[in-house]
């Protein structure tokens, strides 16, 4: 079975800011292995690019549907992109 890598685009709405989403984001993806980013938005949201192999990274957002213990996540928009490296897993700030 080919375990292709690649990116995933996320966008998390619900109540996502103010609960710890970001550090607990890198901390998620750090566990599987995945590098990319991780920041607030304006509307809210939290949006996050991993990237890495099919597997760890469809760990990865099965967690992201719980988020972290005061999180209470709504919706998760996905999409994949083609691979992209990344050298690390990093919060951005607006």
């Amino acid at each position: 079975m080919k375990n292709e890598s690649y990116n995933m685009f996320g966008k998390v709405f619900g109540r996502v800011q103010g609960v710890g989403f970001r550090a607990w984001t890198q901390k998620t993806a750090q566990k599987y292995s995945l590098n990319g980013w991780v920041m607030n938005c304006s509307d809210k949201s939290v949006e996050f690019i991993v990237s890495g192999n099919k597997h760890n990274i469809d760990k990865f957002i099965e967690e992201c549907y719980t988020g972290p213990i005061l999180s209470n996540v709504k919706t998760l928009n996905l999409k994949k992109l083609p691979f992209l490296e990344y050298k690390n897993f990093e919060i951005k700030y607006l």
